[in-house]
Formats: C-alpha cells, sequence, structure tokens
C-alpha cells in the first residue's frame, strides 16, 4: 500500500473511483495532495469523456448564469431547484462553471423537460405540496390534448368535405366526357350523311 493510500485509509480502487468525479467541496479536480503541495494529478479517460459532454452542454446551453436567468430563478431558487446549498452555486460560478457532471445533466434534462411539459416549473419541483401542481399539470395536459383532438376533427371534416367535392367533380368530368363522346358520334353521323347527299346530289345533276 504506498503513502497516499495510506494517509487517507482509502482502498486503491476506492481513491480511483473519487478521482472520477467532481467532489462539491474539493479544490480544483485537476489536482490532488501530496506532501503537503499541490500537484497535478493524470485524468482517467471517462473523466476526459465527462469533461467533453460538459463542454458540449455548455456550447448548447449557455454558462450557469445565463441558464438561471433564462429560468428566472434567483441563485436560491436555482439552488432549490438542483437541491444544493447556495454556496456550492455561488462557488461553481466564481470558478468558471466547474460544477459537477450530474448537475449539467441535470439541468439538460429539466429544460428539455420544460420545453416538452410546460407545465414542470421549478415551482413544481421546489413546492411543499407539488401534487397540486402536478393535478395542474395534467389538466393542463388533457386541456392541450382536447384542443388537438378538436382541431383534429375539424381537419377531418373539412378532408371528408374535399373528397365529396372531388368525387362530384369526378362524376361532373365523366358526365362531360360521355356528353362529348355522344355529341363526337353525332357530328360525325350528321357530317357522313351530308357527304351522301352531296355525292347522290351530284350523281343525279350529271345524270
Amino acid at each position: 500500500m504506498d503513502m497516499e493510500t495510506q494517509g487517507l485509509g482509502m482502498d486503491p480502487h476506492e481513491n480511483d473511483v473519487s478521482n472520477e468525479g467532481y467532489a462539491e467541496g474539493s479544490l480544483n479536480p485537476s489536482f490532488e495532495i501530496e506532501g503537503g503541495e499541490a500537484s497535478p494529478r493524470s485524468k482517467t479517460s471517462l473523466r476526459m469523456h465527462y469533461e467533453a459532454q460538459i463542454s458540449v452542454l455548455r456550447r448548447q446551453m449557455g454558462d450557469l448564469e445565463s441558464i438561471r436567468l433564462g429560468l428566472g430563478l434567483s441563485q436560491r431558487k436555482m439552488s432549490q431547484l438542483l437541491m444544493v446549498d447556495p454556496s456550492s452555486w455561488t462557488r461553481w460560478t466564481k470558478q468558471g462553471d466547474e460544477a459537477p457532471p450530474h448537475i449539467w445533466r441535470a439541468l439538460q434534462w429539466y429544460l428539455i423537460l420544460n420545453e416538452k411539459i410546460p407545465g414542470l416549473t421549478p415551482q413544481y419541483f421546489m413546492n411543499q405540496s407539488p401534487q397540486v401542481l402536478h393535478q395542474k399539470a395534467l389538466q393542463e395536459l388533457e386541456s392541450e390534448k382536447a384542443e388537438r383532438q378538436a382541431e383534429m376533427s375539424v381537419l377531418s371534416r373539412k378532408l371528408d368535405g374535399f373528397s365529396a367535392e372531388k368525387q362530384a367533380l369526378n362524376a361532373e368530368v365523366a358526365k362531360l366526357k360521355k356528353d362529348l363522346k355522344f355529341h363526337r358520334k353525332i357530328s360525325i353521323f350528321i357530317l357522313s350523311m351530308s357527304l351522301v347527299w352531296a355525292a347522290v346530289f351530284l350523281v343525279w345533276k350529271f345524270i
């Protein structure tokens, strides 16, 4: 067992696991204490993967303060939403958005839910009696569902009307084609009779 493991009283594997996350009360996660001095610590591949994901989420959602202002929450309310101490939020923002990965993931999930279900406001999660807000959110969803069904019903009736008009137009076109064919036959018959009478008249005239 090495000196660091003996000093911390931890199993070496447990020490490796702790290095992968961001301890909320720790110093800069890229450093560790060895012999009373801070020294750089190598990052695991998993931790580098988490940091890459955080970088992508920061580009998509903005920094922590931008997210908070977008939600219209105070720092205290934001801390209540994330279930963290307000001092943690202050420390993260002062250190350049150095929040743990699970905080960024929680913010991503919340923003997605808030977009998909508008009734899930911050008050829904922070209220001491969320059942009332839950029922309100369900009522809003049911109301929106009823509106969509009414719109679909109107569109369905319009489509049925268009279908009936199409059938009527097709029937009228078929009738016109039939009449045109009949008149064409009549015209051919009259023209044929005219030619026959003209031929008879010519033959009779020259006899």
